[in-house]
């Protein structure tokens, strides 16, 4: 026994709450990206969480340092549990070049997630984001751009 002056307001804070909704789903970096290749990650599903990171990379220009840190630490971490050490300790250097200018990028459980994914790569892992022992290139945090690591 709704009268129409009650369903009305209902109606436009719907609609209101589903246009913000959709500003913030297309505003910005689309974060959902990042958060849907890390639950992927932490579910076990790496090959599943590769694919993500993979097909998402070139958003990464518009993203926040928190955002594209969180993209290189997975992308790494997913990397490693691959056993692709090489991409992994790039996607992991890029991730601790940006933690390393922002320290507030990652959290204190995605950072011992990095330490953890750096000390994996084992002696031969990247000891600074710049150039690993065996000559191959390390991803860098971009200074100025916001690009990120090219396969």
């Amino acid at each position: 026994m709704c009268s129409e002056a009650v369903r009305s307001p209902r109606r436009s804070r719907a609609a209101a709450l589903a246009l913000a909704s959709l500003l913030a789903m297309l505003s910005g970096c689309g974060v959902h990206f990042v958060a849907r290749g890390s639950s992927l990650y932490q579910d076990g599903h790496y090959v599943e969480a590769a694919e993500v990171f993979e097909q998402t990379e070139q958003r990464l220009a518009s993203c926040s340092s928190r955002d594209r840190a969180r993209f290189g630490l997975y992308r790494g971490a997913t990397f490693l549990k691959l056993g692709d050490a090489q991409h992994a300790a790039r996607w992991l250097g890029y991730a601790r070049a940006i933690k390393s200018s922002d320290p507030s990028s990652l959290d204190r459980r995605e950072s011992a997630l990095l330490d953890t994914s750096l000390a994996a790569l084992g002696p031969g892992g990247p000891a600074e984001p710049s150039r690993r022992n065996n000559g191959s290139a390390v991803a860098t945090a971009p200074s100025t751009g916001r690009t990120a690591p090219s396969q």
